[in-house]
């Protein structure tokens, strides 16, 4: 979206699969996220997904049922930290909060090197 410019766009997983470059086992994955952050659950990623469609695709002998996605870009990303406690106030507290936020930053981390090595091999 970014790239185009575009404040929303309707996607199916297929195209997000391609657009990564990832295998068919990692649709239901995506879906999954698609759907949480539909129902609202990613408040600190950059998109929501507003509406969820299904589609039949007439495909002679055997029609299929897929979904398509809306995406928008959020106005404003909430990007709330819990605030950490120093180890000097409470010493039994060492271990890192690992929020919704800091799993999608390594989500799209991981992409965006899986990425960079499949452009590297071609």
């Amino acid at each position: 979206m970014e790239e185009s410019e575009e404040s929303r766009r309707w996607v199916t997983v297929r195209e997000i699969r391609e657009h990564f470059s990832l295998d068919i086992s990692a649709s239901s994955a995506i879906s999954g996220f698609l759907q949480r952050n539909y129902s609202g659950t990613y408040m600190s990623f950059p998109y929501r997904v507003e509406r969820i469609e299904r589609v039949l695709i007439d495909a002679r002998p055997h029609p299929q049922t897929i979904k398509k996605y809306l995406i928008a870009k959020r106005p404003g990303t909430m990007r709330k930290r819990l605030p950490r406690a120093e180890p000097d106030q409470i010493p039994e507290i060492h271990v890192q909060i690992f929020t919704d936020h800091d799993a999608v930053e390594h989500f799209d981390r991981v992409l965006r090197i899986k990425y960079a090595q499949e452009n590297m091999q071609e």
